[in-house]
Formats: structure tokens, C-alpha cells, sequence
């Protein structure tokens, strides 16, 4: 597969009109708690975006002084956003009358997401020579050092991270919901089997792709909410 600036920006300019047309649904359908699902798809295009411009920076006779800046922003999403953001969306689909218990693992979710959010991505902004972007085998590594190293491995820590993400999407009574989060959960085999050494930039990459079926998932006729109980 051949990932590249072209494919970055691809995906970035294809989920543009798609987030905005979900937003502008929710607006019109007055349904502010389907709003930071509608949301995601103009995120990950922010995020693809910026990994477009990592790859021009990283390019020959590139400018290489946006290769960083671009990094962090990309990586911000990547190590921290992500996993507060999907457990935020989940929990605003019911805030009236949710199930105690899921409601509790969502909050539980929600906590770990910001503390592992934060213990991943802020030694970057303190220290930028804790990653160093590079093309490794067509795709982009970003060779971030983090904190968790010394005590967790890639595949321990990525499957943390998976719960964290993938734990609220399949709490949730839609359907096509649940399909989206199985989507993501078979883009993140195929990254950690297939792309270990590129695992954060494949996986978010697929996962942009798959971010587009969402303007699909918000008209569903079935509720995208939790059940009761």
C-alpha cells in the first residue's frame, strides 16, 4: 500500500465536506448530542492534513522546518485527542438517562483516556527531540521515545489504548456504530500485524477512511444512543 502526501491530503479534502454536511444535519435535526460524532470526520481531516505536510517536509528539497510543528500537531491527535474524544462522544449520546454502570465505564474510559493522553503526548511539546519523523518502508514513523517505554511494549500499550477507544463504540446501541468500531478495531490489526513500525500512522490513516461512514451512522433510524439498564 502506498501511503504518501497525496493520500493524506486525499483523505483530508474527501472528509472535509462530509463533516461538515453531518454537523449541519445535527443542526437541522436540533441534535446537539449527535454533534461531536458529526464533528469527527472534520478532525481527522484536520489530522490527515497535517500528516500531508510531514510528508512534503520530509520530502527532498522539502521544507523541512514544517516537518515538526506538523508532527506534533499530528501526533496530538494521535496520542492524546483520540482517546478522550471517543469516550466523550459516547457519553454525550445519553446524558439524560444513562445505564449507571456504562455510564461509569464511560467516565472510567474517559479519565484514562486524558491521563494516558497527557503522560504520551506532553513530553513531546517539552522535549520535539522525543520524535523524529522518518519514511520507513513508504509509510511514515514517526520514532517517538515515551516515558512508557521503559516498562510497557508497543503491542501492550496499543491494546490499551484499542480498549480505550473501541470500549464506547461497542456500548453503544446503534448498529452501525458497533460496524464502525469493529472497523477500527480490524484497522488496528492489520497496523500492529502488518505495519508495527508505523503503527500510529497507519492505523489513524485507515481510521480517517473509515471516519467517512459516519455521515452514514448519524441517519440511522435506529437510536445512536445507549441502552437502558
Amino acid at each position: 500500500m502506498c501511503f504518501s502526501s497525496s493520500a493524506s491530503f486525499v483523505v483530508a479534502a474527501v472528509l472535509l465536506p462530509l463533516g461538515v454536511g453531518s454537523v449541519r444535519y445535527c443542526q437541522e435535526q436540533q441534535r446537539s448530542d449527535l454533534l461531536p460524532l458529526a464533528l469527527t470526520p472534520l478532525f481527522f481531516s484536520l489530522q490527515q492534513a497535517l500528516e500531508g505536510l510531514v510528508w512534503l517536509g520530509l520530502e527532498q528539497g522539502g521544507s523541512g522546518w514544517l516537518v515538526h510543528p506538523a508532527a506534533l500537531g499530528y501526533l496530538f491527535f494521535a496520542y492524546a485527542f483520540w482517546l478522550a474524544w471517543f469516550p466523550w462522544c459516547v457519553l454525550q449520546l445519553n446524558l439524560h438517562a444513562p445505564p449507571p454502570l456504562r455510564r461509569r465505564i464511560l467516565v472510567g474510559l474517559l479519565v484514562l483516556g486524558l491521563l494516558m493522553g497527557g503522560v504520551l503526548w506532553l513530553p513531546l511539546v517539552v522535549d520535539p527531540s522525543l520524535f523524529q519523523p522518518a519514511v520507513v518502508h513508504g509509510s511514515l514513523d514517526y520514532r517517538t521515545t515515551l516515558l512508557t517505554d521503559r516498562w510497557i511494549n508497543l503491542g501492550f500499550g496499543s491494546t490499551i489504548y484499542a480498549v480505550i477507544i473501541l470500549g464506547p463504540l461497542m456500548l453503544s446501541a446503534s448498529g452501525r456504530l458497533r460496524w464502525f468500531g469493529g472497523g477500527i478495531l480490524a484497522a488496528f490489526l492489520i497496523a500492529h500485524l502488518a505495519y508495527g513500525y508505523a503503527f500510529a500512522s497507519v492505523w489513524c490513516f485507515f481510521s480517517a477512511v473509515l471516519s467517512a461512514s459516519l455521515y452514514w451512522i448519524l441517519r440511522d433510524p435506529e437510536p445512536v444512543v445507549l441502552p437502558a439498564g
